[in-house]
């Protein structure tokens, strides 16, 4: 006759342990954003994946990093801020990253009461002191050194949530951010002005067939790469024969702007080069 009663107890309990396990396991990353939330391509997935909803796309991030690019191997400063009219707690994840994912430059976490880095470094986020704003705004100040010439265009990537506090996904706000950057490819010009007068280029706009003449015909190897302004080489060649004049065969190159680099003995020069 006891059953009854013993059997809804039983059912009570498991109720009572459930919710409590759904508690401790519901989404709370004050602590800083799980790896891979920045909603990056490579990424996949951005902070709606613990506070739901859709993310919306706006201006987060700004830099120091100058309009003609980045300078291979200078390091600059990053700025992420979010703001809300009523809500103060926020959180953010960035990682600066190349079309397919990859890592680009390094992060260099210069707040760390407020900053960290995960994921070997790919990606910096908040710690727990880091999500409480100030006037229902919020910011953080990081650095970025830029990768090795050559690598190209990327892009910093970031997710960022405005929180109320609740515990739960309810009532939370998620936001993308991204922050082109390109390479400074004129940095050879700017490094090697010795060799300007040197090296000449024609003609420019070209059609079929570029020529590249050096007024010091002591060059032992000549390397010339041909790049979109984005960074990708499109062309590369190497010259042995010591000869003044060179000639490149650019006819099946798409009508555009290039930038040609020429090293020779260790010094690097680039031009730009208008195909039609």
């Amino acid at each position: 006759m006891r059953t009854r009663p013993i059997i809804l107890s039983f059912f009570l309990l498991t109720i009572v342990l459930l919710t409590a396990q759904f508690k401790m396991t519901a989404p709370a990353n004050g602590n800083g954003a799980p790896v891979g939330a920045t909603g990056s391509p490579g990424d996949g997935g951005s902070c709606t994946g613990c506070h739901g909803g859709s993310a919306t796309l706006v201006n987060l991030i700004t830099s120091d990093i100058p309009a003609s690019g980045y300078i291979p191997g200078t390091t600059y400063n990053i700025i992420a801020t979010i703001s809300h009219t009523s809500f103060n707690k926020f959180g953010f994840e960035i990682s600066p990253q190349n079309a397919t994912g990859q890592l680009r430059g390094t992060l260099i976490a210069t707040d760390i009461a407020k900053t960290q880095l995960i994921g070997g470094g790919k990606w910096i986020t908040h710690t727990g002191s880091g999500t409480a704003g100030t006037a229902n705004s919020a910011t953080w100040n990081f650095q970025w050194k830029a990768p090795s010439a050559g690598s190209g265009s990327l892009t910093i990537y970031g997710g960022f949530v405005k929180a109320n506090s609740n515990n739960n996904s309810s009532g939370d706000a998620v936001f993308v951010s991204k922050l082109p950057v390109q390479e400074d490819l004129s940095v050879g010009l700017k490094e090697n002005k010795q060799i300007v007068s040197e090296f000449s280029m024609y003609p420019s706009p070209c059609v079929d067939e570029l020529n590249i003449s050096f007024s010091n015909k002591e060059f032992q190897k000549v390397n010339v790469i041909v790049r979109l302004l984005d960074g990708k080489v499109v062309m590369d060649n190497d010259f042995t024969d010591n000869k003044s004049d060179l000639k490149l065969n650019v006819s099946e190159l798409a009508k555009g702007i290039y930038m040609v680099s020429i090293t020779a003995d260790g010094k690097i020069q680039s031009k730009k080069l208008i195909k039609l």
